[in-house]
């Protein structure tokens, strides 16, 4: 049996050889330019990607420091060394991407995390209607056979677009679907979506609306229950790919964080059923309409009208689909009772 100094010495060896590994993967981050001059380095963030101790990342830190790698500013933490001078500092999030960690690139070349994103976004967007749930991260890693950071990768993504929350001390929760969130997303496109339809309407190419304008048609003239995958990309071509030119960013990404409606939408088509005399086509047709004659206050005021419409299009729906029973979900979705 080993002795309790041989297993404090085991301890210790393998803790060296995690500090030299962090040392080791952020160095290569640093010279093959995936982390920039002047981009701050603090122990909380870099401990939490690598998943180990602040301790062990100071001991990295420290190494990289030596060989003039990195370099501390103003007491308070390290930035990546070569700053021009007088050029500030910067900031971002990091994540597993920058060091390559792991699983975080695949063999054929395709970030580990686009693989598998849409398949969770698609698990959490047929959960979020039937209840609350916590996200198991090393559930979801296995699942899908990468590692933890790569799942930690997928979540933040999903949280950037409103998917998924999480604060500093919370698990990653999902859900629910409630009618006041809808009602704020909806407010949100109300105010925000005719706006950048004007700005974007002047750059869309005629045959491309001319394409959505045929998408809706045939839709119109299908018989029985019109596949989900139809209604998405109905509902794409005209809050996403109609409003794709107007270049403020920021609005973007707000926007990018609504889409509860349209989730909810989706939903009622897989599980109820959406059918060609729903008035949603006949508005979309309207705008399109509008789009193509270049009248594009107007189809911006029409606009205006379908999402007044379809917020209590949408609200009903979820009232529907709240009397369903829950459907079988992914096994790192986890019920919060």
């Amino acid at each position: 049996m080993p002795t309790s100094g041989s297993e404090s010495s085991k301890q210790k060896n393998a803790g060296v050889a995690l500090y030299r590994r962090c040392a080791l993967q952020i160095a290569s981050a640093i010279r093959n330019g995936a982390l920039e001059p002047g981009l701050i380095l603090l122990e909380g963030p870099i401990s939490f990607v690598f998943e180990t101790s602040r301790a062990t990342v100071r001991k990295a830190m420290a190494t990289l420091s030596d060989e003039g790698l990195i370099e501390r500013f103003d007491g308070r933490g390290f930035a990546v060394a070569g700053r021009p001078d007088g050029s500030p500092l910067t900031k971002r999030r990091l994540s597993g991407q920058d060091f390559m960690l792991d699983e975080a690139v695949r063999p054929d070349g395709k970030l580990a995390a686009d693989q598998i994103i849409a398949n969770v976004e698609a698990a959490i967007m047929v959960a979020i209607a039937f209840g609350h749930y916590r996200v198991d991260e090393q559930r979801l890693a296995d699942s899908f056979g990468v590692s933890r950071p790569v799942a930690r990768e997928v979540l933040w993504r999903l949280r950037e677009s409103g998917l998924v929350e999480k604060n500093l001390h919370s698990s990653w929760l999902v859900g629910p679907v409630t009618a006041q969130a809808i009602g704020q997303d909806r407010e949100v496109r109300m105010l925000l979506e005719p706006h950048a339809l004007k700005q974007s309407a002047p750059h869309l190419r005629q045959e491309e609306l001319a394409e959505m304008r045929e998408t809706v048609m045939d839709a119109m003239a299908m018989e029985g229950k019109i596949a989900r995958a139809v209604i998405e990309g109905i509902e794409r071509d005209l809050h996403i790919s109609c409003l794709r030119h107007f270049d403020n960013k920021r609005i973007g990404q707000i926007l990018h964080g609504c889409r509860l409606p349209m989730i909810v939408d989706a939903l009622f088509a897989q599980f109820i059923g959406i059918y060609r005399d729903d008035a949603t086509f006949a508005e979309h047709v309207e705008i399109i309409d509008r789009l193509l004659a270049g009248a594009f206050d107007d189809a911006a005021a029409f606009h205006a009208a379908h999402l007044h419409n379809e917020s209590r299009r949408t609200l009903d729906r979820l009232k529907v689909l709240s009397v369903l029973p829950e459907p079988a979900v992914a096994p790192y979705l986890q019920r919060i009772v």
